[in-house]
């Protein structure tokens, strides 16, 4: 084969840009840190890696779900928590009231601190959390209670409010405020009762506001017999409301043990990443200055060799 000047010129040309191609990636190594580029550098190992990202990616989506979840539940136990620390004191005033020892007057007068109680759970029932109302379902954007007079109204709906935490494991991260009356009889009430349709909307039938309406009544018509059962019947309310509060703790300790398993599950994802596209530092600085050297040995071994004046000046 006859080696020419030009076919010198190229191969030296070759030889030059390969060098310079080697010491331009093992530089982008060092200053990025990583040692995977692109899909050419290692395909194996980029697959598996965005595998991981997205698994990571998950894992992120559900910890956010898993922190909306706990502020639901945690308005719902608040909630909750507060509506028993009011009929508790609803149980006080009918105590007091039915104890035979008080004048008509004085139980009208405990009669109205029960009717203003009934507006203060009227409250706890449009209770909000994210500008969402948790005790009105999926139509949470209105305040879902609202009282005419000695009648309660629900305007929100039926339907649970859930959350994925983990793959096609979707959780509800509210407690059904009302439940329709004529449901399966296994079905308990809602937090507040029940409701039927009356004119178009539903109305609150039962449950706590009708306790109260009745505790209220029996104190305004001084009688202490009405009053004496509905300390019973506040006080079913208070295990209602407790049984409520249960479920709430259980799986908001549900929802915190599969957030710590996933912090868990990213911690070592994390690691396999590190492990997949992290360049070893020290081993790059070594390479980097043995390509340095090279580079500058195919520029000086270039420049003897055809004794151009360019690559005198790049020498």
């Amino acid at each position: 084969m006859r080696v020419t000047h030009m076919l010198v010129t190229r191969r030296t040309q070759n030889y030059i840009q390969d060098a310079m191609q080697r010491l331009a990636c093992t530089q982008e190594q060092m200053s990025t840190g990583r040692k995977v580029l692109s899909l050419s550098d290692d395909p194996p190992a980029l697959s598996q890696l965005l595998n991981v990202h997205a698994a990571v990616e998950r894992n992120k989506q559900y910890e956010r779900n898993i922190t909306d979840g706990l502020s639901y539940l945690d308005g719902a136990d608040t909630a909750l928590g507060t509506a028993g620390e009011l009929l508790q004191k609803a149980v006080e005033y009918a105590i007091q009231g039915a104890n035979g020892t008080l004048e008509k007057d004085d139980m009208a007068a405990i009669g109205e601190q029960i009717d203003k109680m009934i507006d203060q759970m009227v409250d706890i029932a449009n209770t909000t959390v994210g500008g969402k109302y948790i005790f009105a379902g999926t139509k949470n954007d209105q305040p879902p209670f609202w009282r005419d007079g000695d009648n309660i109204y629900y305007r929100g709906n039926l339907e649970r409010i859930s959350r994925e935490i983990l793959d096609q494991a979707n959780y509800p991260i509210d407690v059904p405020a009302v439940t329709l009356v004529g449901s399966n009889s296994n079905t308990p009430d809602g937090v507040f009762g029940k409701v039927q349709s009356s004119n178009n909307q539903y109305e609150v039938v039962g449950g706590v506001f009708q306790v109260l309406l009745n505790l209220r009544n029996s104190l305004r018509s001084a009688d202490a017999a009405g009053v004496n059962d509905s300390i019973g019947a506040l006080n079913d309310q208070l295990d209602h409301l407790l049984r409520y509060r249960v479920q709430v703790g259980a799986r908001t300790s549900h929802f915190e043990s599969v957030r710590d398993q996933l912090q868990d599950q990213e911690v070592r994802l994390t690691q396999v990443l590190s492990n997949l596209e992290d360049a070893d530092v020290a081993r790059v600085a070594v390479d980097l200055s043995r390509q340095q050297l090279s580079y500058q040995a195919s520029l000086a071994a270039g420049a003897k060799i055809l004794e151009t004046s360019l690559l005198d000046y790049l020498r």
